[in-house]
């Protein structure tokens, strides 16, 4: 029996690369820097508690995979972007660095090429220089964005699948708009951390 333990995620600041600084002025801008610090404190309070569930479910890590929502590669080159977004202040990729610490292996989960297609409709709505342009560069990404999160989700499924091996337990850090689970083989055992 395959087991999975899926992880709804808040992304962070720190999570967003080289869009952060843009987004963070998007989203003050949008709610004012009050209401985002405040959001910011307690998505921290979000990923401590993850971290408490995790640790409180006791796993033997040399049997554990984690799949990360936006994570291209697994090996050498995603220990590395574990390590330096860890660095940047992620809290989630914090707790995946410290899981990797105790023995767990981090697995190439995102397809790089649909990653890339959607961070460019995020990236043109970012650039806009205009209002008119952003809401251009808006409907433009409301006409693929379900057809996109569709593709990448049969992409993680078929990726957990491959890699995700028998008396093993998966975890997966996912945003809560993905849809894996019924994407998934019925040999595999879907759960969420609540």
């Amino acid at each position: 029996m395959r087991k999975l333990i899926q992880i709804r995620i808040v992304h962070s600041s720190a999570d967003m690369g080289s869009m952060k600084d843009d987004l963070r002025k998007e989203g003050i801008a949008k709610i004012g820097k009050e209401k985002w610090e405040e959001n910011m404190k307690k998505i921290e309070k979000f990923w401590n508690e993850v971290e408490v569930e995790i640790d409180a479910l006791d796993l033997d890590y040399k049997k554990v995979r984690i799949y990360q929502d936006g994570l291209p590669c697994g090996g050498e080159l995603g220990l590395k972007i574990v390590d330096k977004t860890a660095s940047k202040g992620s809290k989630n990729y914090q707790i995946v660095k410290k899981l990797i610490e105790k023995g767990a292996t981090i697995e190439k989960t995102e397809s790089a090429k649909l990653l890339q297609e959607e961070y460019e409709y995020i990236g043109a709505f970012l650039e806009a220089a205009s209002d008119n342009e952003k809401i251009n560069a808006i409907q433009r990404y409301n006409e693929v964005k379900d057809e996109l999160m569709e593709k990448r989700d049969i992409f993680i499924a078929e990726r957990i699948d491959e890699t995700l091996g028998n008396e093993e337990v998966g975890l997966l850090f996912i945003g809560a708009a993905h849809k894996i689970a019924p994407k998934l083989p019925r040999d595999i055992k879907v759960v969420s951390l609540d």
